[in-house]
């Protein structure tokens, strides 16, 4: 240890390689939605609990959600509106009343290994022989969960729904190298359709580039577009809402394009 280390663990400090504008640059540009032919349509709440995603459910059937908290109005339209039935899944104890008629509950938390509360993502979606949408909002555990989700199981999901914690890590190059890999991992077999930045979050300068704590994003798989423009979507979309009403909302940076 020198003298430098010395002095910054007497504080409990520790010194980090921060992340270069140049690569913010490259792995924002991943996140940025692609135009599609498909019409984004709004489910779920107003504000919070309320999701954008492509009008494709075609010989759909069944929804997967992990994270449900108290909000299920995007179950119920998907059940509703399209017959789509969900398996829903929570760790925190949930009035079964404000379940979809006909979801199935389980009352575990994604984890990376299965036990009496977790239950691994391949395991949850091993009996699955047919595409299926899945929304996945589990506070930042997201990362284990798309890092250990089989080639198998990804190839199930049609449509993607996620909820990206954490992101002001980006300024630590090691959080930043893992992210960019699972990301590049999902442009691999989805274009992402839409981006919402949630306006709960607070926004951080990483490499010049501002960037919110918490971003929705949707992801559609690859094959389901057949005239693929490349051109960026316009953002934000006609049918955005605030997450929190109270709050200003957070509109993604015009530099993430350059």
């Amino acid at each position: 240890m020198n003298l430098k280390e010395k002095f910054l663990d007497l504080f409990n400090l520790y010194i980090e390689k921060k992340t270069s504008k140049s690569d913010m640059s490259r792995v924002l540009k991943k996140l940025l939605p692609i135009k599609i032919e498909h019409e984004l349509l709004r489910l779920g709440e107003e504000n919070d609990g309320g999701y954008l995603i492509p009008n494709d459910f075609s010989d759909i059937k069944k929804n997967y959600s992990a994270g449900v908290g108290e909000l299920t109005q995007f179950e119920k339209d998907l059940e509703e509106r399209f017959s789509i039935k969900s398996n829903m899944l929570d760790l925190n104890n949930i009035d079964p009343k404000i379940f979809p008629k006909g979801s199935k509950f389980l009352k575990k938390k994604i984890g990376i290994i299965s036990s009496e509360n977790q239950i691994n993502i391949n395991n949850w979606l091993i009996d699955e022989d047919e595409e299926i949408i899945l929304k996945m909002d589990i506070e930042g555990d997201e990362y284990s969960v798309l890092t250990s989700i089989s080639e198998e199981n990804l190839n199930k999901i049609r449509i993607f729904v996620i909820e990206l914690h954490d992101l002001r890590h980006l300024r630590n190059y090691f959080f930043f190298k893992t992210f960019e890999k699972i990301i590049s991992r999902l442009n691999n077999s989805f274009y992402v359709c839409h981006l919402h930045a949630n306006n709960s979050s607070k926004v951080k300068n990483i490499g010049g580039f501002h960037v919110p704590d918490m971003l929705e994003i949707t992801l559609i798989r690859k094959d389901r577009i057949k005239n693929f423009s490349g051109e960026y979507e316009d953002i934000p979309h006609k049918l955005d809402q605030k997450t929190v009403l109270d709050n200003d909302e957070i509109f993604i940076d015009k530099n993430w394009y350059l």
